[in-house]
């Protein structure tokens, strides 16, 4: 267990994020970052130097644990968790083949449209 310290990080100004809390480790600490920055941004998501602002995690020594942009926080893609009750995709079916009767249908309609234009392209 680690005790993680949460300060935003905004140009050259520093703030605290909320109180110290425990964390399981530094993965923890990272999610834990991600919920603070995503309300944050619920809630003054309208100031785009947001954007350009960091968390800033450290330790009870003032050690550096971690460090995430709040862009990063909020458009990094999820790892997907592995999930033995999940249903997993189903293998795409393979067409049938299409046998030459078939294949051959298209031609044909176009054939048969071409053919009957012919007349009329003419102009008798």
């Amino acid at each position: 267990m680690v005790r993680a310290h949460f300060t935003i990080r905004l140009g050259n100004a520093s703030l605290p994020a909320s109180a110290a809390q425990w964390v399981e480790d530094v993965e923890a600490a990272r999610s834990t970052a991600r919920t603070i920055v995503q309300g944050l941004m619920r809630q003054h998501g309208g100031d785009p130097r947001l954007m350009e602002a960091a968390m800033v995690i450290t330790d009870d020594d003032g050690a550096t644990l971690l460090e995430m942009s709040f862009f990063d926080a909020l458009y990094l893609p999820v790892e997907p968790v592995a999930d033995a009750d999940r249903r997993r995709p189903r293998a795409p079916r393979k067409a049938a083949p299409l046998g030459l009767t078939a294949a051959l249908g298209p031609v044909r309609r176009l054939a048969g449209a071409l053919g009957m234009r012919a007349p009329s392209l003419s102009g008798r």
